[in-house]
């Protein structure tokens, strides 16, 4: 009979000694998230390069001709470099993105005294309507159609995009508005796209 008591005995002390030394400690968990808010403009392989839409009609004047023949209207890109897709990234709740140009500029490439009559801002148009293939998460909208005089800004909206997402269009989609009424030469500007969050 004895054995059998103390058995039980012994438990409850390993357990009585166990619950004394027993501790407990403690630490903080730190997490800092970026504030992460970019656009870029990038190339068919998803880089940065140097973007440029190109409407060179000298080296090629046969589209020219046949539009201005057909009575004028819109034509395409000759030349489209590093500009396939505009991609936006954004961890805030809103973002926008608006659209500015500099004023049109004019070299006289043929005779003296020509000063750009005939082509302005409002003849450069943008018209989403290609897919790059990239997600599209959080771009809410889009316009589908403005000039370089008149850009509807902003011309793209969203919310937090979940990483990099597409805008859905390049340079392809830019056109210009010909009647032949254009005075010869070389026009230029520069179109700046501008992402804001509040």
């Amino acid at each position: 009979m004895k054995k059998l008591l103390a058995t039980p005995l012994a438990i409850l002390i390993i357990l009585a000694i166990g619950a004394a030394f027993a501790q407990s400690a403690s630490h903080d968990v730190t997490i800092k998230i970026p504030d992460v808010v970019y656009l870029e403009i990038v190339n068919a392989a998803g880089t940065v390069g140097t973007p440029a839409v190109t409407f060179d009609f000298v080296t090629n004047s046969t589209p020219y001709i046949n539009m201005v023949n057909g009575g004028g209207g819109a034509l395409s890109p000759t030349g489209v470099t590093d500009f396939e897709d505009v991609i936006v990234f954004s961890n805030r709740a809103s973002w926008s993105v608006s659209v500015s140009t500099s004023a049109i500029g004019f070299t006289d490439d043929v005779v003296a005294g020509l000063t750009g009559n005939g082509l302005g801002l409002g003849d450069i148009k943008v018209n989403p309507n290609t897919t790059s293939g990239r997600p599209t998460t959080g771009v809410t909208s889009v316009d589908t159609s403005w000039d370089l005089a008149t850009p509807a800004n902003p011309i793209a909206t969203g919310t937090a995009t979940l990483g990099a997402s597409s805008l859905g269009f390049s340079g392809h989609d830019y056109t210009v508005d010909v009647q032949g009424d254009e005075d010869p030469g070389t026009y230029q500007t520069t179109v700046t796209y501008t992402l804001t969050s509040p």
